[in-house]
């Protein structure tokens, strides 16, 4: 392809482009220049506050990060305390559980002993 007919080829797309819409533009050129400035402005200050919301977020994001690295650790170490407290409350219970379990076990089969047994088919 022509690098040179394809770049004329744009070259007058777009100027054709522009013609058109200054000649069907709704208002006159001093007008459309002060509506696009309007624009323009309002652009601008959109720019600035998004900006400002962002720097706001970005602070608000780096508290929570501060305060998380202070506060997890602690929420951690609590919890691991309570853990080992409580695993050490329940020890005497969990003793006095497994005893019981040997002594219904224990009994469960000195009753099977003391039942007679089937007698045996001949089979």
């Amino acid at each position: 392809m022509n690098k040179k007919a394809f770049f004329t080829g744009i070259a007058a797309g777009i100027t054709a482009g522009a013609s058109a819409a200054l000649l069907s533009a709704p208002t006159s050129g001093r007008d459309t220049r002060a509506n696009l400035k309007d624009k323009q402005v309002s652009a601008k200050l959109s720019a600035m506050e998004i900006k400002g919301n962002v720097g706001q977020v970005k602070e608000s994001v780096k508290r929570l990060v501060e305060t998380a690295k202070q506060e997890v650790p602690d929420k951690v170490n609590s919890i691991k305390v309570n853990a080992a407290l409580w695993k050490e409350s329940i020890e005497p219970n969990k003793q006095a559980l497994q005893k019981e379990i040997t002594n219904i076990q224990k009994t469960v089969e000195d009753l099977q002993e003391s039942l007679p047994q089937p007698p045996a088919s001949g089979k």
